[in-house]
């Protein structure tokens, strides 16, 4: 009885990892989406209402859409710190779960760019920031296709051969 108990709880525990693994990269995905969003919204700010960088920021901030990017909130004027630099150490010192480096260092070249020239300049780089996203997002899917699945089922057949080993 114990022996079975034993096996439940590895095969559970190995599943469980399989399945955590898998949202992860569902998890990037849907951030990569979410970020592509709020390029978007960043568009509509510098087109139509010629926003600077910080109130860019401070509406961000305020939409729920964009409440996991808890980066947003810790972007304040300072006049020590220029925005872009602010940006970027909010960006690294966020907690913006299962992205990898590249995705980290993309969200953090937006910060880079944006007030740096004038308004068809900050456009033209943000629509090219939204072109490297949308590859981004592209490979995203694809990995997100060929490796969820894959890792649910490592996951539940290694708890079962271990399983199956003990025994």
């Amino acid at each position: 009885m114990l022996k079975f108990i034993g096996m439940i709880v590895i095969i559970s525990a190995a599943t469980f990892t399989g399945c955590y693994f898998s949202a992860a990269l569902k998890k990037r995905l849907i951030t990569l989406k979410k970020l592509n969003y709020m390029l978007e919204e960043i568009l509509i700010l510098l087109r139509y209402k010629s926003a600077t960088v910080y109130e860019i920021a401070e509406t961000l901030a305020g939409d729920e859409r964009f409440s996991e990017f808890d980066f947003l909130e810790n972007i304040k004027p300072d006049v020590d710190i220029p925005f872009q630099q602010s940006w970027c150490k909010a960006v690294y010192g966020s907690s913006l779960c299962g992205m990898k480096k590249s995705d980290m260092e993309l969200i953090a070249d937006i910060g880079k760019k944006l007030g740096t020239s004038d308004l068809d300049g900050q456009i033209s780089t943000v629509m090219l920031q939204r072109s490297e996203l949308e590859s981004a997002i592209a490979s995203a899917e694809e990995e997100y296709s060929k490796k969820a699945k894959l890792y649910r089922s490592l996951g539940a057949l290694t708890g079962a051969f271990v399983a199956i080993m003990l025994v």
